[in-house]
């Protein structure tokens, strides 16, 4: 079912070549372009929440579209700053291949449930630290040491998000 937040969520994975075309176009302000393309991102995300929860509106397709576009706008992101110089590569590797196991089990739980749990307060505070440490370093060129220190703490939430979805997609899996 397409609804608003659905379209918000579509509007952030048509923001994500944007991105790369901004980051990478050698202009004098592109990181900062880039950026500014990643908060919008991340006000569609916050939005389509709401929209969701305050007018009833979550669906299926909200609940794999939603977390789709937030993962490859952070993917991205990250994968963009390393290519960069800007952070290394062992950020991106874990947050990137974390993914590539949710993904995996987001497909089998798919086919088992015809639908998605919901996602939990620690993989919502990993999105939030590492989008609110990507916006820093680009919109406002926060030092380095701090930039690291950041994007190390959604990190570190992000192996925790990793291990309590591990433990739920184990429990479904039993008890289906």
């Amino acid at each position: 079912m397409v609804n608003i937040p659905n379209l918000l969520s579509l509007l952030r994975l048509i923001l994500v070549p944007m991105f790369c075309v901004a980051f990478f176009s050698g202009g004098e302000h592109a990181h900062m372009i880039a950026g500014l393309i990643f908060l919008a991102a991340s006000a569609t995300d916050m939005l389509d929440g709401y929209l969701a929860r305050r007018l009833n509106q979550i669906t299926r397709l909200g609940r794999i579209l939603d977390p789709l576009a937030d993962k490859l706008m952070t993917a991205t992101a990250l994968i963009s700053l390393f290519v960069a110089g800007m952070i290394p590569l062992w950020i991106g590797a874990v947050f990137v291949i974390k993914e590539i196991f949710m993904l995996i089990g987001g497909i089998r739980l798919y086919r088992r449930m015809s639908d998605m749990p919901p996602s939990n307060i620690v993989g919502k505070s990993a999105t939030t630290m590492f989008f609110v440490s990507i916006a820093l370093m680009m919109v406002f060129d926060i030092p380095r040491v701090v930039s690291l220190v950041m994007l190390s703490i959604a990190t570190v939430l992000t192996i925790l998000a990793f291990v309590s979805y591990l433990m739920r997609y184990c429990k479904i899996v039993r008890e289906k």
